[in-house]
């Protein structure tokens, strides 16, 4: 199969190109500047595989929690392509993704993940996961709290922004305050699932939770 990923929710603007398993990819941190971006990393990867995009069977994205600006940027490029190539799309929590991301690169088959990304206006987005023999499981639906309301303990793992920003903490548990969600997992995840997760754009929509958004 081959599929298309984007994700722009972060500063992280990222793209990348599967074909029949082989994934290349464009991953740049660049705040501000994915609409710039976004469609000209995909004619890139098209044209160094030789490919069209016609031939595309499917498009991943992060639908967020993030950025205003960068979920709303990823959603309005994926149904237009999805649209004009009429393909499916399945949708993919930011949360999840990086979660995903650390629950793939570790070597410890039960853990308990918990990702907070500071959401700005002194709120952050988080949610918990666990993984079971290696397969990650959802303890949580993605939520915006204030950092007090998040509590860490208890977890093995902590990832996201609002980890680097001292928004909230865990002492006891391997940090990866670094980390960012990205298009390449995206595409490791929609290899397993794409099938059961994919559906028509026009029934997918973003993750904003923040009802109001004043600054991005």
């Amino acid at each position: 199969m081959n599929l298309i990923g984007i994700e722009t929710s972060t500063e992280n603007c990222s793209v990348a190109l599967s074909q029949a398993g082989k994934i290349t990819h464009r991953t740049t941190v660049a705040p501000q500047k994915h609409a710039e971006l976004v469609l000209g990393y995909l004619d890139e990867l098209l044209d160094e595989q030789g490919f069209r995009k016609s031939q595309i069977d499917g498009i991943v994205f992060g639908q967020g929690p993030g950025a205003f600006t960068g979920v709303r940027i990823a959603m309005s490029i994926v149904q237009g392509l999805a649209l004009a190539l009429d393909v499916p799309v399945m949708a993919v929590s930011t949360l999840e993704n990086m979660a995903d991301q650390i629950n793939r690169n570790t070597t410890d088959s039960s853990s308990k993940i918990i990702i907070a990304n500071d959401a700005r206006m002194g709120e952050v987005y988080w949610a918990a996961f666990k993984s079971v023999n290696g397969q990650l499981q959802r303890l949580t639906d993605d939520a915006l709290s204030a950092p007090e309301e998040v509590a860490t303990q208890g977890f093995d793992v902590c990832a996201g922004s609002a980890f680097q920003s001292m928004l909230i903490a865990n002492e006891m548990a391997a940090l990866h305050a670094d980390a960012l969600p990205d298009a390449v997992n995206l595409l490791h995840m929609a290899q397993q699932n794409f099938s059961e997760q994919a559906a028509n754009i026009v029934d997918i929509m973003p993750t904003y939770i923040r009802e109001k958004v004043v600054f991005n």
